[in-house]
């Protein structure tokens, strides 16, 4: 296997395997809860930041890392379902707004049931001490990621852990 020149040590690999298993285990039943609301990940991230406050357009479309044709499309279908609306900016009609409806508010709180997940259910089964262990190194391991992307993708207010409160 080429590892371009990388020679992991058998703890990192092992590291790595779980961190992969994880994902594996996880990503199925994120996805379908968010199924469970007909929403895509688009949606949701969309749902997330305007949940904070209304967005204009092109702000908004960075923060989702997407174009504006992307995020059209995205948009259109959030304003199909009354969960968003987008009016043009009185001072400069360039400028277009994006906030959520209160059909919109409503739906964002519904995604918050993530205590009905099988990764509440396992939480809820660890001891006080593995439950602040696993805390600790998975926030030690995102901001290490972001840290080794360059990225700030994710961090702050937007993410989708604000959801969890």
């Amino acid at each position: 296997m080429d590892t371009n020149g990388i020679q992991p040590t058998d703890q990192e690999r092992e590291a790595l395997k779980a961190v992969v298993n994880f994902i594996r285990l996880a990503e199925p039943l994120i996805f379908d809860l968010w199924r469970s609301h007909e929403l895509t990940l688009a949606q949701v991230q969309c749902l997330r930041i305007l949940s904070q406050q209304p967005e204009q357009a092109g702000d908004l479309a960075k923060k989702l890392s997407m174009s504006s044709t992307s995020l059209t499309r995205v948009l259109e279908r959030l304003e199909a379902r009354s969960l968003v609306e987008r009016t043009l900016d009185l001072h400069d009609r360039r400028r277009v707004w994006v906030r959520l409806t209160d059909t919109g508010r409503t739906a964002v709180g519904s995604l918050t049931s993530w205590f009905t997940t099988p990764l509440f259910g396992a939480i809820r089964q660890m001891g006080p001490d593995h439950v602040a262990r696993l805390t600790t190194v998975l926030s030690d391991f995102t901001e290490a990621v972001r840290d080794a992307e360059g990225s700030t993708v994710g961090a702050g207010s937007d993410t989708l852990s604000d959801e969890i409160r």
